[in-house]
């Protein structure tokens, strides 16, 4: 245990590559230190050693400071040939926050953080503080970078140009149109991310990313996809590619959740709600998913009140008026 306080948890898992690789990993959002470490099941059959960061409630990192982090850690990473900080999603805006500094490689997949106060999401920044240091340009960046991202995904797109591209303006980035987010599911998906970090670890030549040969392989793109029509009013396009998805990989809680909206745009009730409580039973603490449940449950909405033609309207103030003036 290299750290253990009332927020976060740093262990070190010893496997026996001693003076070999490290990889430093770091939770996504809502995994928590009660689970199996980011990665743990792909790192252990690689028999690397790990320093995985740990948050006991979603604190999105914030109340761990970088020196705290550096008196940690960095003593024990200095007795390793190579260090690979490894992350998703808010695990691979930690893992860029916290390797900023150190000789390391980063593999960032869809950097993010909803507490940030300009990038980040209402809901989550009401829930906690942001107190890092903001990402900003001029400040001497000491890794190496690899960020994989979707540029389509809106939010991801926002953040990246916003903050993480003028930081980290060395890094190589790796643009994925439709992966969604995380983007490292899709490349699960196509079976790159595994052979990637093992790469990367043993310092040999990358794989080539073959996206549009393998897209459909993966129930992640037919899942964005079935997003973005759903959300274009095309549902039966919508349908037929969440079907797939499914079909791909049928415990995938977003696209367990994708059906559901689909069915709430086709007012198919009873069904929305028996999808989005499937995507929970993979994922309980979704606020999303939790939303479009109370949605579901709730049914169709009360019609609007009709305002009456204005021609109608006219006339009944006239007839008012003519009421009044008389009495």
């Amino acid at each position: 245990m290299l750290l253990d306080d009332e927020h976060v948890r740093i262990e070190h898992w010893q496997r026996g590559s001693e003076g070999g690789p490290l990889v430093v990993t770091f939770d996504p959002l809502l995994y928590l230190w009660t689970k199996p470490p980011f990665g743990h099941e792909f790192i252990d059959k690689q028999h690397f050693d790990t320093i995985a960061v740990r948050k006991k409630a979603e604190n999105f990192y914030q109340p761990l400071s970088r020196a705290a982090f550096e008196a940690a850690v960095v003593p024990v990473a200095r007795q390793y040939e190579r260090v690979v900080s490894y992350g998703s999603s808010l695990g691979a805006y930690a893992a860029l926050y916290f390797s900023r500094d150190q000789p390391w490689t980063v593999i960032a997949s869809s950097p993010r953080v909803s507490a940030h106060p300009v990038f980040g999401a209402q809901l989550w920044q009401q829930r906690s503080s942001f107190q890092h240091e903001r990402f900003a340009p001029g400040i001497p960046v000491r890794c190496d970078a690899v960020i994989f991202f979707d540029p389509r995904d809106a939010i991801d797109r926002r953040y990246m140009q916003g903050e993480v591209l003028p930081q980290f303006e060395r890094a190589q980035v790796v643009r994925i149109p439709f992966a969604g987010h995380p983007a490292n599911q899709f490349l699960g998906d196509i079976g790159y991310i595994a052979p990637y970090v093992r790469a990367v670890l043993a310092g040999t030549e990358p794989p080539v990313l073959r996206r549009r040969e393998n897209r459909s392989r993966s129930a992640t793109y037919h899942q964005v996809l079935a997003l973005l029509c759903v959300q274009r009013g095309h549902l039966e396009w919508a349908e037929t590619l969440v079907q797939r998805s499914l079909e791909l990989a049928p415990k995938r809680m977003l696209a367990h959740r994708t059906l559901g909206m689909v069915r709430l745009a086709q007012h198919r009730f009873d069904e929305a709600q028996a999808a989005l409580e499937t995507a929970l039973d993979v994922d309980p603490l979704d606020p999303y998913t939790i939303s479009l449940l109370k949605k579901a449950r709730a049914g169709p909405e009360p019609a609007p009140a009709v305002p009456p033609p204005v021609g109608l309207a006219r006339r009944v103030w006239r007839g008012l008026r003519r009421r009044i003036s008389s009495r």
